[in-house]
């Protein structure tokens, strides 16, 4: 059977926002907004970021620690979903 449905903004925003099995993911959720935060942060403060290193690489390191985090977590207590 064809699918009908042909938003592709949809599947977008199911990919951000639920797990493997469609049910809403409250980590992906916070993850994604946190994200949308820090950039919104660096676009008021980019100057000052740019001036220390330090910080801008604490600011960075926001953007990618939740799927890494992820990651190490379930590497290290080897779950999954299945």
């Amino acid at each position: 059977m064809k699918e009908k449905r042909h938003s592709p903004i949809r599947r977008q925003l199911n990919q951000a926002f639920c797990d493997p099995t469609g049910n809403f993911s409250i980590s992906k959720f916070l993850a994604v907004w946190a994200q949308i935060a820090i950039l919104a942060h660096m676009n008021r403060w980019f100057e000052e970021l740019i001036a220390k290193p330090e910080s801008l690489l604490i600011v960075l390191s926001f953007l990618i620690a939740p799927e890494i985090i992820k990651k190490a977590l379930v590497m290290k207590l080897g779950g999954g979903v299945k």
